[in-house]
């Protein structure tokens, strides 16, 4: 037995053509139609990532602190003060002294962050605000740190990655693939010229799996904050 069943890129843009009628069993698209269909279902995906927060794509990024900076850049340019994948928010943050030690940071709006007094004040860190900009993500932190020894742990959702190979499985659980099929095949219904009632109907069911999908990929635990939260090293 086994429960590994994958379906790679080119595999989703078959599916949803057929599921158009623009080809039929056991034929295959053209160049053309997998050049356009992978460039729609990259889109798509990209939408997908402003729904919620998958679980697969939530990691942690470690931001060491610098006496007097209160900017952090993380993203994929060489000269980012962290180098990886932007993420695209920050779902919690906590921030780790010397002594191992961790203390939870209050997450702080631009408004809040902009209407600040003194935004170079040292002391030890515990608000920021996250800018995820178009390159690279903007970490600002208050206090600006006063002392080495400290770093920022992000909890982070990163991007998902481009399905850019015909062979390339896009980075979603199995369970999304039926998604993606009737996603695309919504996404490209008009460009192929499907039908009034056709399109009505993909776009009914692409958005009912959307639903089911978002909902049963997020955390099922109830989140909590508390402002003075502290707890030892080793989370």
């Amino acid at each position: 037995m086994s429960a590994v069943y994958t379906v790679n890129r080119d595999g989703i843009i078959s599916a949803a053509l057929r599921t158009l009628g623009v080809i039929g069993a056991g034929d295959q698209p053209t160049p053309v139609d997998y050049q356009n269909c992978a460039e729609a279902l990259n889109i798509y995906i990209k939408q997908l990532q402003t729904k919620g927060l998958p679980l697969w794509k939530l990691d942690t990024v470690q931001v060491p602190m610098v006496i007097g900076q209160k900017i952090y850049t993380i993203g994929p340019t060489i000269t980012s003060d962290v180098v990886t994948d932007k993420p695209l928010r920050v779902v919690m943050a906590f921030i780790r002294n010397p002594q191992g030690n961790d203390t939870v940071l209050q997450q702080m709006a631009r408004q809040q962050y902009m209407q600040l007094g003194v935004k170079t004040s040292q002391g030890v860190p515990n608000q920021f605000y996250y800018d995820p900009k178009i390159t690279d993500g903007e970490l600002y932190v208050y206090n600006v740190p006063a002392a080495t020894g400290y770093t920022i742990h992000l909890q982070v959702q990163k991007p998902i990655d481009d399905v850019s190979n015909p062979t390339s499985t896009p980075q979603f659980p199995s369970e999304w693939f039926n998604c993606l099929k009737f996603g695309l095949a919504d996404n490209v219904s008009m460009e192929y010229g499907a039908s009034a009632q056709m399109r009505a109907e993909l776009a009914q069911r692409a958005a009912k799996l959307e639903e089911e999908m978002t909902d049963w990929s997020q955390e099922e635990a109830s989140t909590m904050f508390s402002p003075e939260f502290r707890f030892r090293a080793g989370y």
